[in-house]
């Protein structure tokens, strides 16, 4: 679990309530510490969680993205752990180091973090470790793993996972029975480590070491240093480019990859076009393993390839607010979008099966985020 940064050195207990309070570890996240406290005390996590926030309903949201002040302070009495020390424990402390935020966090999914897919008790997405790592002594779940950019294990060389290996079940430490370790699953018991390995994607961990070695610095853009949170800006952007590459293989896309040295007809698209957070370690890899041979190359470069090959401006798709400079400069490069026929709306032939499901599950989505039931 080296890493060549630390987000939290952790925190004893001092003079706790609970009898068997634990230590929060360096770096681990808020919801792996109440689980492994409460599995301490001889209770399940929502036990814990319901002793301590009195009709509190834990497991409707996100625990990691921030608990309000009084219930963090609450935790921080019974167990002793310092309240600032907890409160470096959830992603709310991580997002400033990766976007400019304004006076409060963004609704809806956060850039850069892997989404969980809460919807009542449910969750369709677990939280990602590595099956080597969360099988060891004293083993937690880290805040690294709910970075989108960590696709992998540097230390064991095999890719993260998200779910169980025999049932399928997202990994849930927080539903664990009584007398489980972090290394089993909570719907059939069986242990995380026997789950198959798959090989890491050597790009794709070249990308999570450059931008874990860029946090709070100024990493180079080809001969440009950028901000890290306008680097990510840019690479987050150039996600997105890639994702529209692989699902729909245009002709002057194809071509400009070509130019980088990557064969687009080799990669599997990223299933039903969902974006970086949602999805599993192994697509993310595949994503971040093209963005970082664009990254690699250099504005000058991305500028050079785009307009020798026509590429069109529809295939950037540039964030609304706090773009950084280079990033309109890349924009201003590709050829502007031509004026079709309003008659020819529709004209054409019939969306495919794929992208017919794509656009119905873009609406669920935002039906649901609009509070429309």
């Amino acid at each position: 679990m080296v890493a060549s940064y630390s987000w939290h050195p952790g925190a004893g207990p001092v003079e706790p309530v609970w009898p068997l309070s634990k230590p929060l570890l360096a770096d681990e996240l808020l919801t792996s510490w109440i689980a492994r406290v409460a599995l301490a005390h001889g209770c399940c996590p929502t036990a814990l969680i319901a002793s301590a926030w009195r009709g509190f309903r834990g497991r409707t949201g996100d625990l990691d993205r921030g608990v309000s002040a009084s219930r963090l302070a609450v935790l921080s009495k019974q167990s002793g752990v310092p309240y600032a020390s907890l409160q470096s424990a959830t992603l709310a402390h991580v997002m400033p180091s990766i976007m400019r935020l304004p006076d409060r966090l963004p609704r809806g999914n956060w850039p850069w973090i892997t989404v969980l897919g809460c919807r009542g008790n449910h969750h369709s997405g677990g939280l990602q470790c590595c099956p080597d790592c969360i099988a060891q002594y004293n083993s937690r779940y880290l805040i690294q793993w709910r970075l989108a950019w960590h696709t992998c294990c540097p230390v064991h060389g095999v890719l993260l996972v998200e779910q169980c290996g025999r049932c399928l079940a997202p990994l849930q430490p927080e539903l664990l029975k009584v007398g489980a370790s972090f290394n089993d699953c909570h719907r059939c018991g069986a242990p995380l480590s026997d789950n198959t390995r798959s090989a890491f994607v050597e790009a794709a961990l070249a990308f999570q070491r450059f931008v874990d070695e860029g946090i709070g610095r100024h990493p180079m853009y080809g001969t440009l240093p950028l901000d890290f949170r306008d680097w990510l800006t840019v690479a987050r952007t150039m996600v997105s480019f890639a994702q529209a590459a692989l699902r729909h293989h245009s002709v002057a896309a194809v071509r400009f990859f070509e130019s980088l040295g990557i064969a687009l007809e080799t990669l599997h698209p990223v299933s039903l076009g969902l974006p970086l957070e949602y999805l599993a370690p192994a697509e993310r890899a595949v994503l971040l393993s093209i963005v970082w041979v664009i990254m690699s190359a250099g504005p000058d470069r991305f500028i050079e390839v785009a307009r020798r090959e026509s590429l069109p401006a529809s295939t950037l798709h540039i964030p609304l607010n706090g773009a950084p400079p280079v990033l309109l400069e890349l924009a201003a490069a590709l050829q502007a979008p031509r004026h079709h026929l309003a008659g020819g709306v529709g004209c054409g032939h019939p969306s495919s099966p794929a992208r017919t499901l794509r656009m119905w599950l873009r609406l669920k989505r935002k039906v649901r985020r609009r509070g429309i039931r």
